[in-house]
């Protein structure tokens, strides 16, 4: 195991790297794997995690991490899954969901699933899954934080049931949705923070 100070003490030449760590526990190999791919193309945040939002029971039992980073959410490491926000009506024709339907397609399995708000549905890519957190009934509705965090909940049963350690997210709920990024946090860290999961954050950058 590599702890948090060693791992800094590594990685202090780095240029423009900003650390950001939720979880000071020491590293899982496949998490330090993980972590320098991402080094190797994207600027990363790391924060202590908020104490009273876990059990503190867990905390050395479990190896949670949020990393945020400049970068292209489809140029997140094949090990991880995916996830971002939709409507029940799976319309995606705005924002990045709009990529996501270009590039993931199965509307028609998408629906069959009958998710409603508050629910998520999930696609197979690979050794990948693709998850749909159905935030709202239509899409010009807005979310809200209690659906989103019951989305966020579902996804977290079936990451566990199918063994997800790493997923990779937009700023999700954000953007045309409206939601408050340090909000959005929070809700992560109250659904993930006593699971075994590595959550990498994608900020996307303009060229």
């Amino acid at each position: 195991m590599l702890s948090f100070r060693n791992l800094l003490r590594l990685l202090k030449n780095a240029n423009e790297t900003r650390l950001l760590l939720y979880n000071k526990e020491s590293l899982t190999l496949n998490n330090l794997l993980s972590i320098f791919f991402i080094f190797s193309t994207a600027s990363i945040q790391y924060q202590p995690l908020p104490s009273l939002l876990c059990n503190s029971r867990y905390m050395s039992k479990t190896k949670f991490m949020l990393t945020e980073v400049d970068g292209d959410l489809f140029s997140a490491p094949e090990s991880h899954s995916l996830a971002h926000c939709v409507a029940a009506d799976f319309g995606m024709g705005a924002g990045i969901a709009v990529k996501f339907k270009q590039i993931y397609g199965q509307v028609d399995e998408l629906l069959s699933q009958g998710v409603q708000s508050g629910g998520v549905a999930a696609l197979k890519d690979n050794q990948r899954f693709i998850y749909y957190l159905v935030t709202k009934k239509q899409s010009w509705d807005k979310p809200t934080y209690d659906t989103l965090r019951s989305s966020l909940e579902a996804m977290r049963e079936h990451m566990k049931s199918n063994n997800v350690e790493n997923l990779a997210i937009p700023r999700i709920g954000c953007g045309i949705d409206g939601l408050e990024w340090n909000k959005v946090i929070a809700e992560l860290h109250k659904v993930f923070c006593n699971e075994h999961l590595h959550i990498v954050v994608y900020n996307f950058v303009p060229k």
